[in-house]
């Protein structure tokens, strides 16, 4: 007599768990922040006029950008029609790219980088080690936000960690003022050495700042996003 196979189902727990999208998208998160943190740390060498290194800081940036692409794609192709959500599914999505974003942004500046050198004036040096500061500091607690997402989805968005979530969020919108200003600052002392400067020098200095700030820009979209989330 044949053996009759018995097909067991997984809890719908443990289904859900494997394709929880908000859990892929942490992750993608956690890629971001990691390629923020090594561009940062780049940058802050670069600024000081050591450009020796920064080559292998282009590469790091690249392969992890390729590696959140590669989450960005699982994603998108496996976000089943059927399972629950608390968010619209397009608004999911289009957090995803604006997180994408940062990754293209820290990409495009780093080979930009990678292939002119571009002096920073040294009466600029501090300003632009800051400003770059307060972009880490919003993807940072932009990350912080987003990690939160799954403590507000298990809780079924109870006061505590909605309110939580708001102080995150507060935060990411303060360090994004904040590098707004500075990247303001900047641009005043290039255009005030703008006649000292080599005309290809200041369009790139300012590409730069431009780029850099941009980061923190997709950053609150994201947050935005988030706070869309609790009002509902």
């Amino acid at each position: 007599m044949e053996e009759k196979k018995v097909h067991v189902r997984a809890p719908v727990s443990e289904i859900f768990r494997k394709k929880s999208p908000f859990e892929q998208l942490l992750e993608h998160m956690s890629k971001v922040r990691e390629c923020v943190n090594v561009l940062s740390k780049g940058l802050n060498s670069y600024y000081k006029g050591n450009y020796k290194s920064f080559s292998n800081v282009t590469l790091q940036v690249s392969q992890l950008e390729h590696k959140a692409d590669l989450i960005k794609g699982n994603i998108r192709n496996h976000l089943p029609k059927t399972i629950f959500m608390p968010v619209d599914k397009g608004k999911f999505l289009w957090a995803l790219r604006e997180q994408d974003k940062i990754l293209d942004h820290a990409e495009n500046l780093a080979k930009m980088l990678d292939m002119r050198h571009t002096t920073i004036p040294k009466e600029l040096q501090n300003d632009f080690i800051k400003h770059v500061d307060l972009v880490l500091k919003t993807v940072n607690k932009m990350e912080k936000a987003v990690e939160n997402i799954k403590d507000l989805i298990e809780t079924s968005f109870v006061k505590r960690e909605r309110q939580q979530t708001k102080e995150f969020i507060y935060e990411v919108h303060k360090f994004e003022r904040e590098a707004d200003t500075k990247k303001y600052e900047i641009t005043k002392g290039i255009y005030k050495l703008e006649k000292k400067l080599d005309p290809m020098d200041t369009y790139h200095l300012l590409k730069i700042v431009d780029w850099v700030d941009d980061i923190a820009d997709h950053a609150e979209n994201v947050a935005d996003w988030l706070r869309s989330m609790i009002a509902k």
